[in-house]
């Protein structure tokens, strides 16, 4: 992955500058960088939206024309003025949507742009926390209500400010009385804001808790589908997320219920305050105070004046909705698991591959028991290391500290003698080869699944990798050759297929050290047997680590290591361990490994067949 350039916008998001305490302040930094676009709109809407405010005062004055008896050629000269006011229109609100959207665009692009950064620098202990639909609705969900709240604020938010202020400057020039009683209509918006502003963000906060998590089930109802269709649940998962469906349908039912209380509450307000403005214009006219013209005009003003305060109370509900997205963007712009690889140095290149383990511990937060506990271990470069042990042992979570995944409570992981903590790890993984018990794969070609992440990678060093990896007659049976695609997530391969695959996309990088977590458990003795042998071409002169479940896997591993409840308990070879007749003989009887042998087994380095 690229880095973003030096200073680029979206990296002022990930500095401090993100604040979901304050979502106004946090709103316009997000523009930080459009500042000069935003003035740019600004200016042309009040260009362009100059006939509709002094519709008005044209009216009263062709009113007053008409009731004074004046020459025609007076409205014919009003009449004049307000058509070139039209004439700019057109051209003038073009050029203001292209300002306004791309300055929005732009903000969509770096606020998202922000979210991946941080999503990719956030420690793995983060995602466990997390489901991964949740964070994707974050991604869309919440920036569209960022963009929805900021286009109502340019468009309903500026023409309502800018009415106010026609309205406020034409009252004051020419009946200053009436001008005190329109500003009365603001603080009664205020109040009304007031008594809805705490139901409003509870019901919009709760509202987007329901949504992340009505999408977080129905990812977990289509990842499940194969085995609720394979045990006959379709009626029970259905129900289920039904109940889901009819949560998020009643707080919806809630929020639309307040939102319409709300407008019609205004809406009654100010035709109260229409009607008394109309009332007392009249009253003026009839003691001579102003002249008709001047109440046509007035009694339209109060309306456009109400109509923009309307259109801010209007606003109210988005801009609930989208200080509730800010706050919800914090938990990821503002989440301190990260793991910070910035300034330190890189790891060795080329790995030596020797990996120390000294006075390890490890507890996982909420409670949980120890999961390591005073391991102390040598990993030669090149030895090949399988760890064996009930669920729970601490196993994957040994490997994780290997990875730099987790960092140790107690003591250290040292790496050709550097401490892991101290180098940026993001140089040493690029040096590893992980090939997981289930390989993920993407909706593209088997090519750029295989060099996923690679800039170059000739076609003949691609079919050596395959070929390496028992996968190249497969793929040259296959349609499109290296270019056919797979499908989501690789639906298109079998579970052997897409281990070799796994195989492949390590052995394309040349790794220094592998590391597998069990990649035949689930294959049927010809899919083993294929995989086995290509794991023993990608772990030839390689540091190895191996998390092993079926022990048939390990036979010729150059040490084995046995742990118990996050301790090490034994240590040796496949025949050393068998013979002490202790933890790991009785692990081994309980799979009848000796009466099992392997079609392929990883040799270490030098050794040749039985």
């Amino acid at each position: 992955m690229n880095s973003p350039a030096p200073g680029a916008p979206w990296e002022k998001l990930l500095d401090g500058r993100f604040d979901s305490k304050r979502p106004g302040r946090t709103l316009w930094r997000l523009f930080d960088d459009q500042h000069g676009r935003v003035a740019g709109a600004v200016a042309l809407y009040i260009v362009k939206q100059s006939p509709a405010s002094l519709m008005p005062l044209a009216v009263g004055m062709i009113v007053d024309v008409l009731t004074n008896g004046g020459a025609f050629s007076k409205i014919l000269w009003i009449a004049g003025g307000y058509f070139l006011l039209l004439l700019q229109n057109p051209l003038v609100h073009t050029s203001f949507v292209r300002l306004m959207s791309g300055a929005l665009r732009h903000m969509q692009f770096n606020l998202r742009s922000a979210l991946v950064e941080r999503l990719q620098q956030l420690s793995i202990t983060f995602y466990e926390e997390k489901q991964a639909s949740a964070l994707q609705t974050k991604l869309l969900r919440d920036v569209d209500a960022i963009d929805g709240l900021c286009r109502h604020l340019m468009h309903t938010g500026l023409n309502g400010l800018l009415v106010i202020t026609y309205v406020t400057i034409i009252a004051l020039v020419k009946q200053p009385l009436l001008a005190l009683y329109f500003l009365v209509t603001v603080p009664a918006g205020i109040a009304l804001l007031k008594l809805f502003d705490r139901r409003f963000r509870e019901q919009y906060q709760a509202m987007r808790v329901e949504t992340e998590q009505m999408n977080a089930r129905v990812g977990e109802m289509l990842q499940m589908l194969p085995v609720t269709r394979a045990h006959g649940l379709e009626s029970i998962e259905t129900r289920s997320v039904r109940s889901v469906f009819e949560r998020i349908r009643d707080r919806g039912l809630q929020v639309d219920t307040l939102t319409e209380f709300f407008a019609s509450s205004s809406w009654f307000t100010f035709m109260l305050f229409q009607l008394a403005c109309l009332v007392f214009s009249a009253w003026l006219v009839v003691h001579h105070r102003i002249s008709v013209g001047d109440a046509v005009m007035y009694h339209t003003y109060f309306g456009m004046l109400i109509g923009a305060v309307q259109q801010f109370l209007g606003v109210f509900p988005a801009l609930a909705q989208g200080a509730d997205a800010v706050r919800s963007l914090g938990e990821v712009l503002e989440a301190g698991q990260l793991e910070n690889n910035e300034g330190k140095p890189a790891a060795p290149s080329p790995l030596r591959g020797e990996l120390r383990f000294e006075q390890v511990g490890f507890s996982y937060p909420q409670g949980r028991e120890v999961a390591l506990s005073d391991i102390n271990l040598t990993i030669a470069a090149g030895e090949t290391v399988a760890f064996v042990g009930e669920s729970g042992a601490g196993k994957s979570t040994l490997v994780n500290l290997a990875i730099g995944f987790r960092q140790p409570a107690t003591g250290s992981v040292k790496l050709d003698g550097r401490d892991l903590r101290e180098l940026d790890l993001r140089t040493y993984r690029r040096q590893i080869g992980v090939v997981p018990q289930t390989t993920l794969l993407f909706n593209g070609s088997l090519r750029e699944n295989v060099t996923y992440g690679l800039d170059k990678v000739s076609d003949a060093t691609l079919w050596q990798v395959l070929a390496d990896a028992n996968l190249a007659d497969f793929v040259r049976a296959l349609p499109k050759g290296l270019d056919t695609p797979l499908g989501e997530s690789g639906a298109r391969l079998s579970g052997g297929q897409r281990q070799r695959l796994a195989i492949a996309r390590a052995l394309v990088r040349n790794p220094r050290l592998v590391i597998l977590d069990e990649a035949t458990s689930a294959l049927d003795t010809e899919s083993e047997r294929l995989v086995q042998e290509a794991l023993v071409r990608l772990t030839k002169d390689r540091t190895t680590l191996i998390v092993a479940h079926r022990f048939s896997t390990i036979r010729h591993a150059h040490r084995i290591i046995v742990l118990q409840r996050g301790r090490i308990v034994e240590q040796g070879t496949h025949a050393e361990l068998l013979a002490r007749a202790g933890h790991f003989h009785r692990l081994a009887q309980l799979q009848s490994v000796s009466h099992t042998p392997p079609a392929a087994e990883i040799r270490p380095i030098g050794t040749t067949g039985n």
